[in-house]
Order: C-alpha cells, then structure tokens, then sequence
C-alpha cells in the first residue's frame, strides 16, 4: 500500500460527475452557489477526460481537495474514467482522510451499492472488458459498495429523500448542500463585538449546541448582562470541563428508559406484521437506550421480514452501523494522544474492571492514567461506578472497531500494550 504525506489541500470540494445535461443543469447551478458563497471548487473540462486512464491532474486535484462529492447518475458506472476516479477518490478518504458525501441523483443508493440495474450492467460490460486485470474491477466494485453505503443526498425527480428531511426541489437541494459543505469546512465566523448594543440591556432563549470550545463559550455566552433578565442560555456539550465554573446546572443526559426507548424505537420500525417480542427486545438491548441508535435500527429493520431482523442485528452485534460510529467518534478524535490510548485499553481490555488496577496496569504502559481518566469521564466516554470503570456498549464498540481498523490483520499487534505487560497488584 502506497504512503501519503498530508496533502497540500488547494481545492475545498472535487466534483465528479458524468454527462454534459448533468453540468449544464443542477451540476452548473451547484458550483456556481458553491462559488458564491467562497467555496473553491475544482470541476474539470472535456478536455482533461481523454482515453481512459485518469489524467495526473485529476489524481492531483482529488488529493489536494477537502471534500469530494461523487454525483451518481444513471450513467455514471458506464464511464471508465469515472470509476477510476471513485476508485481513486476511496483511496484518498481511507489513506489522507478525505471526506467523500455521495449525491444519488435520479438513481437509488442501492443501484449504486450492490451494483442493480444500470450500475450491474455497466460492471458487467467493464468484467468482459478487463477480463485479464480482475483486480481493478474488484477495486472499482468495492468503491462503488463503499461510497453508496455512505450518507449523503438522494434526489428522485426533483424530491430529496433523507430521514429527517424531504426538500421538493433542486434549488433548495443545493442550498441544503452548500450549507453542509460549508459547515465541514467550519466557513461560519464565530464573532461577537466586545460591547454589545441593543441587546439588554432583551429576553432571550439562547441555545448553543455540540460546543467543544471555551471561546465559543466567550463569545456568545461571555457576560451575564449582555442579555435582559429572565433570559436563558442552553449549551448541549461532549465537554463537562466546559461547564465547570456553572456545576450546579449542569444536567447529564441519560438513555431513555425502557417505555421511551421502546415507543420511539417503534415509531422508526413500523411493521405492517407483527415482529417477534425477543427480537424487538434485542433490538433495544443493542441501543441501549440511545436515542440516535434507536432511530438508525429503528429505519434499517421498518418493514423487513423476521430472517431479515435476526441477520442484521447479527450483523451489528460485529460491526457498528457507520452513522452510529461516525457520531460517537467525534468525542474520540477530539482527545489527545494519551485519552486516546487509555480508552482503547478500557474499551478492548478493562471494561468491567477495578479502577486501581486498570490504573497500574497503563501507567506501567507510560500512560498518564489518573489525568486520562479524569478527562474521558468528562467526555462522557467512560464512567466510574463502585471503583469500576463501565462503557456504554455501542461507546465500546466504536473503540473495537478503531483497533481493528487500525490493524485489521491482527488487532493485537497495534499500540495496545496490556498483553505484554505484567503488574503486581498489591
């Protein structure tokens, strides 16, 4: 496998895409509001896409972007050039953390996924092809499989389909789109004048949510009398060493109890039959209670077969879903290099275990335990009850699946140093 240095990032977003209606229409309307708004784009010319290699610079314009939206039309996987570019593109999210968003647009995520329909013809067309290389039509199918299995955007005849939000059309689509492509390159200027005016000095209700700054905090909440009495600031935070200095209203959210985990389980996982009691109650022991968990299962399993309910939680029982892992990860990726290992040992290792000896285990691993502890109880990725260290299972799970990401042939051998050591505990 290639190694990469950290790219220059030149471009903010690479656009790929197949067929001229597409750029004269919603492709030439997207760059033009991403440009707009100081969005830097690299879309290429014709002139760029002759023979069928991928141009050197096209594999350079990918890599130095921070994003890639991969536009899937009807036609798309009947271009050579485009699969090599969605190929490439895979290989830059998994080896220089390029962040790839898929638009399905007038085509189903599982056209593209499991290769149905137009894409299953085209691959088929591309196999007889490359008959004497099946390497690269196993990379070009596995890109296809790995990107349509990403979130994104999914258009059907000017109808936006997601799970929380229907747009009904192309033009409200791309304002959808620029905001979010602006929100992953955190455009947004966070700026408050020092003194403000005209505010009282009002009663308002403030809500500042997912902070995980202190100058957020400064900014926008710094004074008490920057807002009239009877105001109310709410802050949702992964953080509680944010809230440190307000402990006596601080509320740590808990995991809906078992009525509320199960009504809004049931509201996502309608069926029109009845599903077996034990397999809907291993569906919410999976969740937890976690509300972003009970919703994500809720969809996957709405309307399926009982074989088809028993396969997936079975399935998830090994993998974590992908929009599960992707939110729980954030408090991971936001910890320093010490927290990081700590709760990769907890995770794989002690979860379950005594305080102290899980204590003297790291620190003979040259781990800071005592400050890493105190840290990931703030980050609430893990807790302390009666001298035992507890982890929410699927807060676990996203821990396991780093390991084994990280060294997927043998997990072992990554950084975790527990089985190597030995450590007296009296």
């Amino acid at each position: 496998m290639a190694s990469y240095s950290e790219p220059e990032r030149k471009y903010d977003v690479f656009l790929s895409f197949r067929g001229t209606n597409l750029r004269n229409n919603f492709l030439g309307h997207l760059y033009k509001a991403l440009d707009k708004n100081g969005i830097y784009a690299f879309i290429d010319s014709e002139e760029l896409r002759k023979g069928d290699q991928i141009s050197p610079t096209l594999m350079k314009a990918i890599e130095q972007s921070c994003i890639a939206i991969i536009i899937f039309s009807k036609y798309y996987a009947s271009s050579q050039w485009c699969l090599e570019e969605a190929t490439k593109i895979m290989e830059c999210k998994e080896q220089m953390d390029l962040t790839v968003l898929p638009m399905f647009y007038k085509v189903h995520p599982r056209e593209v996924r499991e290769a149905r329909e137009d894409y299953g013809r085209a691959l088929a067309k591309h196999e007889s092809m490359f008959r004497k290389d099946s390497e690269k039509v196993k990379r070009r199918k596995k890109a296809l499989f790995d990107v349509g299995s990403l979130s994104g955007w999914h258009l059907i005849d000017g109808f936006q389909i997601e799970i929380y939000t229907t747009i009904q059309d192309e033009s409200k689509l791309i304002q959808r789109i620029v905001k979010e492509i602006s929100t992953h390159l955190d455009r947004t200027p966070l700026h408050v004048a020092k003194h403000l005016v005209g505010l009282a000095r009002k009663k308002v209700l403030l809500i500042l949510n997912d902070v995980d700054d202190l100058h957020q905090l400064n900014a926008l909440a710094g004074e008490g009398n920057w807002l009239g009495d009877g105001s109310r600031i709410i802050i949702t935070t992964r953080d509680k060493q944010l809230l440190m200095d307000d402990q006596d209203h601080v509320y740590e959210v808990e995991g809906l109890h078992d009525g509320q985990a199960h009504e809004l389980f049931s509201k996502h996982a309608f069926q029109m039959h009845q599903i077996r009691r034990d397999l809907v109650d291993s569906a919410l022991n999976y969740a937890k209670g976690l509300p972003l968990a009970l919703e994500v299962l809720g969809s996957l399993l709405c309307n399926t077969t009982e074989d088809v309910w028993k396969s997936t939680l079975k399935k998830l029982s090994k993998n974590l879903d992908k929009t599960i892992n992707s939110v729980l990860k954030v408090s991971f990726d936001g910890l320093d290099e010490n927290e990081k290992e700590i709760f990769l040992h907890i995770a794989c290792f002690f979860k379950g275990r005594a305080r102290e000896y899980t204590r003297k285990v790291l620190d003979n691993c040259d781990l800071q335990t005592v400050v890493g502890f105190d840290i990931l109880i703030k980050r609430s990725l893990i807790s302390i009850e009666d001298e035992v260290l507890k982890v929410h299972d699927l807060i676990q799970a996203m821990g396991v699946d780093i390991v084994n990401q990280e060294c997927r042939d043998d997990p072992g051998r990554r950084r975790l140093c527990y089985k190597s050591h030995s450590v007296s505990t009296t």
